[in-house]
């Protein structure tokens, strides 16, 4: 018989060499790294940015706001969970969804492994 299992259901080794261990006070603690791809201050992009963030397990991003730029994500791997404004709702491999400007909004790494997220800014048109 072929035994097979899936790291999502297993529970992490917790001894002090461990992460889990390491970070066990550091829970929801901003831990993650920004990479970015595509910037108009480096890239011949005129008004988008792109860019990949990585949010670490018991980690957050630092919450924040655009004024005046409109934001789109896209779950690489991983499971966490997002707050956009009031509303908090979980996010995973292949989950996309869109940050109003003026939204406040961050991100929290719920599972066991980092959290990839890729996300594009642009600036809002004015309509006036």
């Amino acid at each position: 018989m072929v035994y097979r299992v899936n790291l999502e259901g297993l529970k992490p080794d917790e001894d002090e060499r461990s992460l889990r261990y390491l970070a066990k006070d550091r829970k929801n603690e901003i831990l993650r790294d920004t990479y970015f791809l595509i910037d108009p201050d480096s890239s011949p992009s005129q008004t988008l940015k792109m860019g990949l963030t990585i949010v670490y397990p018991t980690g957050r991003t630092t919450g924040h706001e655009h004024e005046d730029l409109e934001e789109v994500y896209f779950v690489l791997s991983g499971r966490g969970k997002m707050v956009v404004g009031d509303e908090a709702f979980p996010i995973q491999e292949g989950d996309a969804f869109h940050v109003p400007p003026g939204a406040f909004h961050v991100t929290y790494n719920t599972g066991i492994q980092p959290l990839k997220l890729l996300w594009v800014t642009g600036k809002v048109r004015d309509t006036r």
